[in-house]
Order: C-alpha cells, then structure tokens, then sequence
C-alpha cells in the first residue's frame, strides 16, 4: 500500500471498522470505546497515517460540500430531484454527497452524523423521519443537535422543533385537483390506494380526499382506501384486493404514480381492461408519459422546486441564512389514463 495515498477509508478496513469511527478517532470523539481507540490508532501508526493532518482536514470546514439524504434511490420521485439539483450544483462549484438512507432511522443518524463531521455547508433531507406523523423524541432531538451544527434544508417534509428551510409541494391541493377533474369527468365512486398510515404524504392525501369528497356530496368508502406502501408491487397488492369487493369505483387515485403502475400490472395480470377505470397518478415521474396508457399525474412543478432549493444552498453558502421556506404549487397533468364515467 502507498503510504502518500492512505486515507480513513484505509485505516477503516485494516482496523475492521467504519470510516465514521476513524474520523471518531481522529476528532477525538467521547463515544468511541477506548479497545478500538487503541486499535485504530495502532493500525494508523502501523500504516504510517499522519492522524493530526487528517483531522485538520476533517475539523475545516467544507464551505462547498452539500450533505443529500434521501429514502430510496430506486424511486424516481427523489432520484430526479436528486440529480437536477446535483447537476446545477455541479455548475456552481459545489460537491454533493448523496446518502440513500433506505428510509431507516439508524441509517440516516449515522448520515447525519457523517456530515456533521464533515462540516458540511449544509444537508438536503429528503423522506424518512421527516416523513413521519409522530417522529420519535430522539429523532427530532437528534435533528434539533445537527441543525445546531450544519444547516438542514427539508424537502415535503417538516419535524416539529426543528426550524430548519422547509421546501414542500402542496399535496393537499394536489389531490384536489385530481378529484375535481375526476367529478368534471363525471365520476362518483372514486378509490385512494397505496401509502402507509403515519407517513405524512399519505396522511395529509387521505386528510384532503376526504374533505373534498365531502365538499362535492361524494361518499367516502373505507373499503376503497387501501394503505400498501409506495412501490409497484404495493400498487399490485391494493389493486388486488380492491378487485375481490362487491362493488367497485370508476376512478381510483394513486398515492404515486408506481402504484398505479402496479394497479395497471394486476389489471393485466387478471385480464380486465384498464379502461374499465380511470387512473390519476401523483408525482408526474418520467415514466408516466411513455406507459399505456399515458398516466394522469400530478407535477410537483420540479423546475420551481430545485430552483428554491438551489437558491436556498446558495444564500446558506454566501452566508445568509436559510430563509423561512417555501410552499410550491402543483400541477395536474392530464393524459390518457383518465376518462369520461
């Protein structure tokens, strides 16, 4: 191994730990255990590893370097706001980390603390707690220590406690404009599938279908709002089980749009018409205009989007300040999917 190129990630592998407890060790960190203090420092003098050189470089701060945390790269809702807002940073000068945080609390708390370490210039948070009805204690004090450190910018997602930039999508009137234009169409019976109960973008869906089937006389029908995550086989599953009720809607929405491409994988799979329904999506994801039939959605309007956040990471990088967020419209994009009752 040259020793002129050895870095954390290194020491990280011969001493069989994290590159997160290296930088530990480097900033002299209280939570390391001393057994692997020990190790780790061993394996840094063994390798000839210059330990006040690094942490020099880990405790400067990073004035251009944003921290990206996101819950699931495979979904194209983040992973196309991830890569506009890393492309323009690019432009910029900026270097982005991005994080996939497979929505899970741990994975995001060892994130967070990466690039608390790192002295980000700031973090983009996208899904996970931030996402939820009633995060935990320690998930918003831990948010609350971070922000004390590093900006946080929060994408459709907001933690009580935490006055960090909120930049969201306004959901709510997302779906009423879906079920408005489902009414104009002439449909009565209409279904919500997909989402998880406690996820605030399910949560504040379900909140604005309710009252707007409520403002146009329309019935609400327990067995036709069917929770099954967000993914195209949880759209297949909700598909499924709302085809075994007696009676059926005319129109079913989708809490996204990879529902409803599972609900149109079951229709096949069981050999009934898409047509039989009118399907509306929501998030607009780039597959929604080339799949058959083409997918009425909604646009989270992602050129305003990532333009208010570019424009928050610059006045954090220039020094000043996050600003107090912002709620950006969105808009119904209607194709084929959805028809006349």
């Amino acid at each position: 191994m040259n020793k002129k190129n050895i870095t954390i990630y290194d020491i990280a592998k011969e001493a069989n730990v994290s590159p997160t407890t290296v930088s530990r060790v480097l900033t002299n960190n209280p939570l390391v255990k001393e057994s692997t203090r020990q190790k780790v420092l061993a394996k840094m003098k063994e390798l000839d590893f210059s330990p006040n050189e690094a942490a020099r470089r880990l405790t400067k701060p990073q004035a251009n370097l944003i921290g990206f945390i996101l819950p699931d790269i495979t979904n194209p809702f983040f992973s196309q706001i991830y890569m506009e807002v890393e492309k323009r940073a690019f432009q910029k000068g900026y270097t982005v980390l991005l994080r996939n945080s497979m929505s899970n609390s741990e994975v995001e708390s060892t994130y967070l603390r990466e690039f608390t370490e790192r002295r980000a210039a700031c973090i983009v948070f996208m899904g996970g707690r931030i996402n939820k009805t009633k995060p935990s204690e320690e998930e918003i004090h831990e948010m609350q220590d971070v922000l004390s450190k590093v900006p946080i910018i929060m994408i459709n997602g907001k933690m009580k406690g935490v006055k960090s930039a909120n930049i969201r999508t306004n959901e709510e009137e997302g779906i009423r404009s879906i079920v408005e234009h489902l009414v104009s169409l002439g449909h009565k019976k209409i279904a919500l599938l997909g989402g998880v109960k406690g996820i605030s973008s399910s949560d504040n869906k379900l909140s604005s279908f309710k009252r707007v089937l409520k403002e146009y006389n329309l019935e609400f029908n327990e067995e036709w709002q069917i929770y099954s995550d967000f993914s195209v086989d949880a759209g297949r599953k909700a598909m499924k089980k709302l085809l075994e009720q007696e009676t059926l809607p005319s129109a079913i929405i989708g809490i996204n749009d990879l529902i409803i491409y599972g609900a149109f994988k079951e229709c096949r799979d069981q050999q009934i018409p898409i047509e039989t329904f009118s399907f509306v999506g929501f998030d607009d994801i780039y597959p929604s205009d080339i799949v058959h039939p083409s997918l009425t959605t909604v646009n989270h309007n992602y050129e305003v989007l990532v333009n208010e956040v570019m424009r928050t990471i610059d006045s954090i990088i220039n020094g000043k300040g996050i600003g107090k967020g912002k709620i950006i419209n969105t808009q119904l994009i209607i194709r084929e999917s959805s028809k006349e009752s």
